[in-house]
């Protein structure tokens, strides 16, 4: 029986260099919290950046399940992975498809993204319904719509300014506000937070609504260290 493959193809605004990073470094950034064959829901999704690398997701209660390896790494032209998930949508080590993507530079800050999942046919008699499911528009195309707006979506930058007075409150507060920072990455809204040199601090958002968000309710600002906060709008390059 011949299936044939589910072929995507899309355009993101970025270079070649970090459209493959976003598709596999940064997976967790898009893959959907609901595409999981774990007992509990997924906390984060991970692609191991080697040949044979894991391909798996972690899940609240501590486990892991597997949904295939790295089969061909070639940074940043092209990635093969197989999908072993079963027409039970079960880890199998044994069953094998195979996910091909590939990225081709159409100008230095526009990228071709190629997607192919093939093998269908080694599901047997379940493979024109499951090809059906795949390619839905809950499936891949979704999914790949998920990756192109997370590459192309602009960050946002906030930035806390402090008085002498208020950094001297710091201390009390400190356990709390980590505590909050902690959160808010582990949702993966926060991507880096830190420091600058002249004493101001410096965190990057996925949204505004999120800095928004994490600004309100972080105790660094309701107790006074933080006497000025800012929200701008930040275009990110290299990630």
């Amino acid at each position: 029986m011949t299936v044939p493959s589910v072929k995507k193809q899309l355009v993101v605004e970025t270079s070649v260099e970090r459209a493959f990073r976003v598709f596999t470094d940064k997976i967790d950034r898009w893959w959907p919290r609901e595409h999981h064959i774990g007992k509990t829901p997924m906390v984060r999704a991970i692609i191991e950046p080697w040949p044979g690398g894991r391909w798996y997701s972690v899940h609240e209660d501590g486990s892991q399940a597997d949904t295939g390896k790295v089969l061909v790494w070639e940074p940043p032209r092209r990635l093969v992975l197989s999908w072993q998930l079963t027409a039970s949508w079960t880890y199998d080590p044994s069953f094998v498809t195979e996910v091909e993507v590939n990225f081709t530079a159409e100008a230095p800050n526009r990228t071709r993204v190629d997607f192919e999942h093939r093998n269908l046919e080694r599901y047997g008699d379940a493979a024109p319904k499951l090809r059906d499911e795949i390619d839905s528009p809950k499936g891949w195309g979704a999914i790949l719509d998920r990756f192109k707006a997370v590459t192309a979506a602009q960050k946002f930058a906030m930035i806390y300014e402090c008085t002498p007075e208020g950094l001297a409150k710091a201390r009390d507060y400190i356990v709390a506000h980590r505590a909050r920072l902690d959160a808010f990455h582990e949702r993966g809204v926060l991507l880096m937070a830190g420091p600058l040199m002249d004493g101001r601090a410096l965190g990057i958002f996925t949204s505004k609504d999120a800095a928004d968000e994490f600004i309100a309710g972080d105790p660094f600002v309701t107790n006074g260290v933080v006497a000025k906060s800012t929200i701008v709008a930040w275009t990110e390059v290299l990630d």
